[in-house]
């Protein structure tokens, strides 16, 4: 995961890549260079691009109608842009794909709860949420081997994605399955609140290691948003636009990943989709207490 911005306009984010990207020189790692400021990508015509759009759920769970209505709406844009779009299925990325993200994400709670800890000189377990807390014990039950094989077959996956896709500028599909939840929707209740708490105050992480029960954690916790993970795996560039507003008068966007290293052309594509659609001129109603 990329720490980034929510910001009002895809000039306002291209701005803000081009104050911050950059590696530092102790950084293991570094993204390409662009080619010139993200500020000017954004202000100049995409051109004629190729783009595709998928529409599964990795995790194979029902997507909501308004959901669908939106990447409609993002494919209905990018063709009045003068772009081709065409429908692609990805039959790699599922429910296993997923398990080993989950499994990759887990080892990485478990290490930073150990980096905290040694940070601050006591156990921070009880200062995390309890979610958190499950994780990082799954985490700290994978062994060193489970944890590698798993990311090496995230990273043939994410080969193989970006080799099949390498021929589109830009893939469309989903960001959350259903319109916006409010505060607290997400967090257990009743039964789910149950199991979780037994994971957690009685050490029972190791249910886990049972696949059914492993699966069923896993959709209660990326039923609503499963797509970021694929290009959190991948490391290609993604950008997230609103294009639809739902019946309840929510924003409700869609996903944009492009080519490695070419977030120019993401933000072109971005910024002209946003301008094409009329977003800026939206405004919620101001309301003053009277």
């Amino acid at each position: 995961v990329v720490d980034h911005a929510v910001s009002r306009s895809v000039r306002d984010t291209a701005l803000l890549l081009d104050l911050t990207h950059g590696a530092d020189p102790l950084s293991p790692y570094a993204a390409r260079e662009p080619k010139g400021a993200f500020t000017a990508a954004a202000a100049r015509d995409p051109g004629r691009l190729s783009l595709a759009v998928y529409r599964k759920s990795p995790l194979g769970l029902p997507i909501s109608a308004e959901t669908m209505e939106a990447l409609d709406t993002a494919v209905a844009l990018a063709r009045e842009g003068g772009h081709t779009v065409e429908e692609i299925d990805l039959p790699y990325i599922g429910r296993d794909f997923i398990a080993d993200f989950c499994k990759s994400v887990a080892s990485a709670v478990a290490g930073m709860m150990r980096a905290e800890a040694k940070r601050v000189g006591r156990p921070v377990s009880g200062e995390v949420e309890r979610a958190t807390r499950v994780l990082g014990r799954l985490g700290e039950m994978l062994s060193a081997g489970e944890v590698y094989d798993a990311v090496q077959r995230l990273n043939a996956t994410a080969r193989q994605m970006i080799e099949d896709t390498a021929r589109f500028d830009a893939v469309l599909m989903p960001i959350i399955a259903h319109p916006p939840l409010a505060c607290g929707a997400m967090d257990p209740k009743g039964a789910d609140e149950l199991v979780e708490n037994v994971l957690d105050k009685l050490h029972l992480t190791g249910l886990l290691r049972i696949k059914s029960f492993f699966g069923q954690l896993m959709d209660k916790s990326l039923w609503f948003t499963p797509w970021p993970a694929i290009h959190n795996v991948s490391g290609q560039p993604s950008i997230a636009l609103p294009v639809h507003v739902t019946a309840g008068g929510l924003p409700l966007g869609i996903q944009a990943a492009g080519r490695p290293g070419d977030e120019e052309t993401l933000l072109s594509l971005a910024a002209q989709m946003e301008k094409i659609s009329g977003w800026l001129k939206r405004r919620a109603p101001l309301k003053v207490p009277g």
